[in-house]
């Protein structure tokens, strides 16, 4: 048996086929269980029983041992035929080889749900992976559902039931956290290490191969779940995106935040196209980006994880990033300011009223009043000096969060330090209509003493560390924010489907622009020349100077091979051009097929702009924005979102970018019309959506703006069935 082994997920059907919240509700709480495999000598029954009784587990427990042999002092049956009644949940702790045997043997006796941790399936290679889809087709045909296989069970405080086999807190802490997670191994570290910083859990469920049962299908049930404030989960990957947003949007919609440590971090696998946006975007980044835009929450490690969901589940979003500190050294100042500084948390400077009444309530006169707040020494002989700084801080109208040092006891005598000024503390943490979180200075272990203070004294949760704390914070800002965006959004995700063109082999930058135009996106007017005075006579129309370029469905970057020639204010320098781009191409690019040269107004000033989409394999369309023209490649300064999106969050995006401060005026130029560049990207986010499967890649490089005039200068297409349109419009 190989139940610490991780599989990789196996792909998994569509939403409208997975387990409802309603039947894995009736999973997560058996009033009968029958564990298989029941053994005096197997560590797997061990601890299997030993946290079902330990965990306080009060419905019908029957074991089955082959043998018939006591168990524990206990009763036991040889086959689950023998079990009276029919259990609710069948535990099976046997080896993969029993397996096929056992869930039939459930099956006949009525049995529709059941625990398989054993290993040798779909990670185990072809024959374990046709073994685990014969028992998936069998369970589905009965309406059976199984957990794993290659799993530890789950853990259902509220009912009771620590259907886990490994160690565990035992008794569970109970709280208000919901944990899916796709190992089990990282489940025997992260409950007792939950515990130990007092952050308690609703429902924990390990899902190991997710044949039947996923960890989204798990967070979809947490969601309903009335014992469940707070959604986390451990992930590996994302088998069906489709679900997880629908998740994330339910979960949202019911005021639940979703907090994901997501592994994968490094870029797996970066796309190099010939356009620049495949180079810019890679996995990893993709899946941040659209975390980010459904309002989930993406910590970088298992601690965040927890300080985070604990911070949530007593405080919930909090109302804006302006953070008030009080605190009694000058060192947690120190840290608060280095750990706020990479943050979205800010430290506004106390008002003069603020200073004030500090120094009335006791604080030393020399004393300087800032934020983070260092109350000196005084608050060893001055137990409400504290509570007092906490009021004047809420008081503040520049500061949306106050936070205060503070700590669970974890003997007498801690709780005697901790009771001096205590009621006075919870009676303004109480009254007031701001969050009050209370943070410890360093990592400190929460015991049993400290977890019985809190239920005793309605002591409210305290934040693990300023180190851990703080980012905490951030977290839970940037999703009150995050969400009253999402909740105001502009838009529909409604798009109109768009006819794939034919004939798109033959087209050169002039019909890829009319295309774009055709279909709400401005473009610099572009006209095709055949011969050099052609090229003059356009000029003449659309007024000097110009640029020219040459007009090839071969050719992709025409710079390359000498096909761009900008700035020409004369006939005679348009003829000239003309001549050296037929030449330089000719001797550079021979075998490409030449339709003309191009000819458009040149234009200067103002800002460049990348537009791209590629097809993402797992999350559909997905929209780059970032500074394009040269230095697109060595910036790498973009923001990535899921398509279709609006114009709100079009200029999210612009805002977003380290660049931004160009669209607002650079060297003299206008700044941008930021509705016209968002209404400008949405129209292009929704050609690529509507084009649907026909584009792989659309990429505006670049979208030229200046002041209020927005227009794509240069255009590749990428057509899936392997044609491509390059260059669609005139540009630099």
């Amino acid at each position: 048996m190989t139940t610490l082994t991780e599989a990789a997920p196996q792909a998994l059907e569509s939403a409208e086929d997975r387990p409802t919240p309603e039947r894995i509700r009736e999973f997560l709480n058996p009033r009968s269980i029958a564990v298989i495999g029941a053994s005096n000598t197997s560590n797997w029954s061990h601890f299997a029983l030993g946290n079902l009784l330990g965990g306080g587990y009060t419905g019908e427990l029957h074991l089955v041992n082959r043998r018939g042999e006591p168990v524990r002092g206990r009763e036991t049956y040889t086959t689950i035929a023998d079990v009276p009644g029919t259990p609710d949940l069948a535990i099976i702790l046997t080896g993969g080889p029993t397996i096929e045997g056992l869930l039939a043997e459930c099956r006949a006796k009525g049995v529709r749900n059941a625990v398989v941790l054993a290993g040798g399936f779909a990670e185990a290679g072809p024959e374990g992976a046709a073994l685990q889809e014969r028992i998936v087709a069998d369970a589905k045909a009965a309406d059976q559902l199984f957990l794993g296989p290659n799993n530890l069970g789950f853990i259902n405080t509220g009912a009771d039931t620590v259907a886990f086999a490994h160690m565990t807190q035992i008794p569970p802490v109970k709280g208000t956290v919901g944990v899916a997670s796709q190992s089990g191994a990282l489940s025997i570290y992260l409950i007792p290490y939950m515990a130990s910083r007092g952050v308690g859990t609703s429902v924990t469920v390990t899902v190991g191969n997710e044949a039947m049962l996923s960890a989204v299908d798990v967070m979809d049930f947490l969601v309903d779940d009335p014992g469940t404030t707070v959604i986390t989960a451990y992930l590996e990957q994302i088998a069906n995106p489709e679900q997880f947003i629908a998740v994330a949007e339910r979960a949202r919609a019911a005021g639940k935040p979703v907090v994901v440590f997501k592994a994968g971090k490094s870029e797996v696998a970066a796309r190099v196209a010939a356009a620049h946006t495949g180079s810019l975007v890679g996995d990893d980044r993709i899946t941040d980006a659209v975390l980010k835009q459904l309002g989930v929450i993406r910590v970088d490690s298992i601690e965040q994880l927890v300080s985070t969901a604990g911070l949530l589940a007593q405080h919930g979003a909090l109302p804006g990033p302006r953070i008030g500190f009080v605190t009694a050294s000058g060192a947690m100042c120190s840290v608060i300011a280095e750990r706020s500084a990479d943050t979205v948390i800010e430290l506004p400077q106390p008002a003069a009223e603020t200073a004030a009444g500090l120094h009335e309530d006791g604080m030393p006169e020399e004393a300087t009043v800032n934020n983070p707040l260092d109350l000196t020494g005084i608050t060893a002989n001055n137990n409400r000096i504290i509570p007092q700084a906490i009021q004047r801080f809420i008081d503040d109208p520049s500061i949306d969060v106050v936070v205060a040092q503070g700590q669970w006891p974890g003997s007498e005598q801690e709780e005697a330090y901790v009771s001096q000024g205590k009621d006075f503390l919870l009676e303004t943490i109480a009254n007031s209509p701001k969050p009050v979180v209370l943070m410890n200075f360093l990592a400190t272990e929460v015991n049993a003493y400290g977890r019985e203070f809190a239920e005793r004294t309605d002591y409210p949760h305290v934040a693990d560390s300023f180190d851990r704390g703080i980012p905490a914070l951030a977290h839970a800002a940037w999703w009150g924010e995050r969400t009253a965006e999402l909740a105001s959004e502009d838009r529909s995700n409604d798009v109109v489907p768009v006819p794939a063109p034919t004939g798109v082999e033959d087209w050169t930058e002039v019909e890829t622009s009319a295309f774009l135009k055709g279909h709400g996106v401005p473009v610099v007017p572009t006209v095709l020349a055949g011969t050099a005075e052609e090229a003059v006579a356009v000029a003449e129309a659309c007024g000097y100077p110009v640029v020219l370029k040459i007009a090839s469905k071969d050719i992709a970057h025409k710079s390359d091979v000498g096909g761009v020639k900008l700035n020409l204010a004369t006939p005679d320098a348009v003829r000239s051009a003309y001549a050296d781009i037929v030449a330089s191409v000719a001797a550079k690019a021979p075998d490409a097929e030449v339709a003309g040269v191009a000819v458009a107004p040149m234009r200067s000033g103002g800002a460049e702009l990348l537009v791209g989409v590629v097809r993402d394999e797992a999350w559909g369309h997905i929209l780059a924005v970032g500074l394009g023209g040269v230095f697109v490649e060595v910036l790498k300064d973009t923001q990535l979102r899921r398509l279709p999106i609006g114009k709100d969050e079009a200029k999210r995006m612009l805002g977003q970018l380290k660049a931004a401060k160009v669209l607002e005026g650079f060297r003299g130029s206008a700044p941008a019309d930021l509705d016209a560049v968002a209404e400008a990207i949405v129209a292009i986010g929704d050609l690529a959506v509507g084009l649907g499967d026909a584009v792989h890649e659309l990429e505006i490089n670049p979208l030229l703006v200046d002041g209020s005039r927005v227009e794509a200068a240069d255009a590749l297409i990428s057509w899936n069935r392997g044609e491509r349109a390059p260059n669609a419009a005139a540009g630099q």
